[in-house]
C-alpha cells in the first residue's frame, strides 16, 4: 500500500518542478532588449540572452504624442544561449507630420514580461546629417550603397538581409574612413536564397562621431540570373562558359541551335544541363553535333533558360566552315613493307582533334 502512495507523490513532484522550469527559464537566462533603431518607415531590435530560451513574443508599438500610429506582434521561436538575435518589421503609416515619435517594445514569455523599453527619434528635422545615401540598391546578388559623409569620419557599415520579420544575413564593416567624397560598400549575400520571394536588403551606417545612425532598406524579388561570358565553336560542336550572379541556385539550360545563314531553317540543335550555379561560380557546358557540318557559313545561338523558363542570356555569333582538305591516296599509299599509313586513319585522328578542340580550346567573340 506504500509503494501505491509514493508513486502519485512522484509524479506530482514531477509535475511541479517541470513547471516551474519551464515558468522560470526564460527570466533566469537574463534575456533582454539590448538595443532598438527605428525611423519613420522602419525598425530593428536586438535582443540577447544568456540562455537558451523558446517562445517569447516581441510586442513593437509606433506612437506620436502617445497614440498609436502602428504596431507589430513577432513571434521568437528561439534564442540560443549567449546570443542574440536581430527582428524586423515596416512600419505602414498613412500620415508622417514631421516631430517627435516614440517606439515602445515589450518582450514577454506567454503573458509574463521579460524586458521593456522606449526609443525616440525626430522625424522630418531640417538639420543636414553627417551621412546621407546618395543611392542603394539590393537584389539576388547582394546590396550596395553609395554614402557621402560631410566631414571626414569612421564608420560602421551594417549589412542585414531581411526575410519577414527576421534577419537571416548580418555582417559588419568596422572603422571605415571616409571623407568629403562618396564612398560605395557592397557585400555579397553568403545564403542561399528561395526562388521568386520578397527580401529586404537594409544598411545601417553607424558615425563614430557624433554617435549618428542613418539606415537605409530595398526591397526585392529573389530570381535565379546567370550569363554567358565565353564560348567556342567550330563544324564538330559548340560550348558556353556560364557565369552565375544570384545567391538563387541556377539549375537551367543552355540551348545551342544552328542555323543556314540565309534561311531560318534549323541545322542542328542542343539543349543541355547546367551544373548549379550560384554568384561567381562557372562552368562550361558543351554539345557535339549529330552531324558534322559542312562548309559554309552558319547562325549559332546560344540561350540560357532559366528556373522558370525564362531566357536569362543570349549570344549569337557565325560559324564559318571552310572546305575540308582532302588527302590524296599518293600520301598513304606505299610499298607494301609494313610502314605506310591508311588514308581512313588519318581521317579519323583529324576528327578527333578537331573535337578535342572544342574542351581545350576558348574563343571570345
Amino acid at each position: 500500500m506504500k509503494c501505491r502512495r509514493v508513486i502519485p507523490i512522484i509524479c506530482l513532484l514531477t509535475i511541479f518542478f517541470t513547471l516551474t522550469t519551464a515558468g522560470a527559464s526564460a527570466a533566469d537566462s537574463s534575456t533582454f532588449i539590448q538595443e532598438i533603431y527605428s525611423d519613420i518607415d522602419s525598425c530593428d531590435i536586438t535582443i540577447t540572452s544568456s540562455g537558451t530560451v523558446k517562445d517569447l513574443t516581441l510586442e513593437v508599438q509606433l506612437l506620436q504624442k502617445d497614440r498609436i500610429i502602428d504596431e507589430a506582434t513577432i513571434p521568437i521561436d528561439i534564442i540560443e544561449a549567449n546570443s542574440n538575435i536581430i527582428k524586423f518589421t515596416q512600419w505602414h503609416t498613412t500620415s508622417t507630420p514631421d516631430g517627435a515619435y516614440k517606439i515602445n517594445a515589450q518582450l514577454l514569455s506567454g503573458t509574463d514580461e521579460l524586458d521593456s523599453t522606449e526609443y525616440e527619434f525626430i522625424h522630418g528635422r531640417q538639420i543636414l546629417p553627417d551621412v546621407i545615401f546618395e543611392g542603394m540598391i539590393a537584389n539576388s546578388e547582394g546590396v550596395s550603397a553609395v554614402i557621402k559623409p560631410t566631414d571626414a569620419s569612421l564608420v560602421d557599415v551594417e549589412y542585414m538581409l531581411v526575410e519577414g520579420n527576421d534577419i537571416i544575413y548580418f555582417t559588419k564593416d568596422e572603422k571605415i574612413p571616409i571623407h568629403t567624397n562618396p564612398l560605395t560598400v557592397n557585400k555579397r549575400w553568403n545564403t542561399l536564397l528561395a526562388n521568386n520571394k520578397e527580401y529586404t536588403g537594409r544598411v545601417k551606417v553607424h558615425i563614430s562621431d557624433p554617435g549618428s545612425i542613418i539606415v537605409a532598406t530595398d526591397a526585392f524579388t529573389s530570381m535565379d540570373d546567370a550569363e554567358i561570358t565565353d564560348i567556342y565553336k567550330d563544324e564538330i560542336g559548340a560550348s558556353a562558359t556560364i557565369a552565375g550572379n544570384s545567391q538563387v541556385p541556377f539549375d537551367g539550360y543552355v540551348r545551342f541551335t544552328v542555323y543556314n545563314e540565309n534561311s531560318d531553317d534549323i541545322m542542328e540543335s542542343a539543349i543541355m544541363r547546367s551544373p548549379i550555379l550560384l554568384t561567381e561560380d562557372d562552368e562550361t557546358v558543351e554539345t557535339i553535333w549529330k552531324k558534322r557540318l559542312t562548309e559554309g557559313r552558319y547562325k549559332l545561338a546560344i540561350e540560357i533558360i532559366g528556373n522558370d523558363g525564362d531566357i536569362l542570356d543570349i549570344q549569337e555569333t557565325m560559324i564559318d566552315v571552310e572546305k575540308a582538305t582532302v588527302f590524296s591516296n599518293d600520301i598513304t599509299e606505299g610499298t607494301n613493307d609494313g610502314n605506310s599509313t591508311p588514308s581512313f586513319l588519318i581521317t579519323t585522328a583529324l576528327a578527333a582533334i578537331s573535337a578535342g578542340a572544342i574542351v581545350l580550346r576558348r574563343k571570345h567573340f
